[in-house]
């Protein structure tokens, strides 16, 4: 019998955690620091799933506390971080910005 992964919070599986959403960014990685000029297809694909799943205020502060530090950590480009949205075709509702401040 495998266990199971999941976090129950409020009776409800807690699908997204700060490690398993940077795994869903690592595609986008050599987009984020400049190696490519584009994101990948499974690098936007990655990010549409991640930000229908950051579906409350509390799971995307959640996430701009795990982003911050990784992308300072992963030495993401700023600029190119900000463009991946409207690149992926994807309305993400909060600004993509490194001086964001997470608890608000």
């Amino acid at each position: 019998m495998g266990s199971s992964t999941s976090t129950v919070v409020n009776g409800q599986a807690a699908s997204v955690t700060c490690p398993s959403a940077l795994l869903q960014l690592l595609p986008c990685l050599p987009f984020l620091t400049k190696q490519v000029p584009s994101p990948s297809t499974q690098c936007c694909s990655n990010v549409k799933l991640l930000n229908d799943e950051a579906n409350t205020a509390a799971i995307r502060q959640q996430l701009c506390k795990c982003f911050k530090p990784a992308a300072i950590t992963y030495r993401v480009d700023p600029p190119v971080a900000k463009a991946l949205p409207s690149l992926c075709r994807v309305n993400v509702p909060v600004p993509i910005d490194p001086n964001i401040d997470c608890n608000t």
